[in-house]
């Protein structure tokens, strides 16, 4: 009798430690997948930061472009050169490369944000899988502890006998 209850005894301890491993291994990746989704917003949060300090970057540049034209007009004016001719290409090579500037300014910061943002799409795909691998894990837990229990109840009736 006393093996009887031993199977008995390990039967129940390998089914509650199957639930007990499979339930770690769901809540793991339920774990998992918060920490990625936070890293995402993070990511995001990171992504709407570049944009809009390139925007204000950019705004800066443009307004520092034209505080630099208007005071060369003032010394045009002043040393008494008019704005036809080569006074007028000059301005205009200096208009032009003086929009370049606030353009990569743009540029950039929307290269960043677009990093910023795939950053956290790949986050949030990372936490799904993690996700999955602990519903996976669990299932394939509770899987070998039925087969584990099976296994017992079949030395229990084998012992009976």
């Amino acid at each position: 009798m006393p093996t009887t209850a031993v199977i008995i005894a390990g039967t129940i301890a390998s089914a509650v430690g199957s639930g007990v491993s499979a339930y770690g291994s769901y809540q793991q990746g339920k774990a998992q997948r918060r920490m990625a989704e936070r890293n995402a917003k993070i990511a995001e949060s990171r992504a709407a930061g570049a944009a809009r300090d390139g925007r204000i970057m950019s705004n800066a540049s443009r307004r520092q472009s034209e505080r630099l034209k208007s005071r060369q007009r003032a010394l045009y004016a002043k040393s008494g050169v008019t704005s036809a001719g080569s006074p007028l290409i000059i301005q205009a090579e200096q208009a032009a490369q003086a929009e370049m500037q606030p353009l990569d300014i743009e540029r950039n910061a929307e290269n960043q944000a677009q990093a910023q943002r795939q950053q956290a799409e790949l986050d949030r795909m990372q936490g799904k899988s993690a996700y999955r691998a602990g519903l996976y894990g669990a299932g394939s837990t509770l899987l070998q502890g039925a087969g584990d229990v099976a296994t017992g109840i079949e030395a229990y009736n084998e012992a009976k006998n």
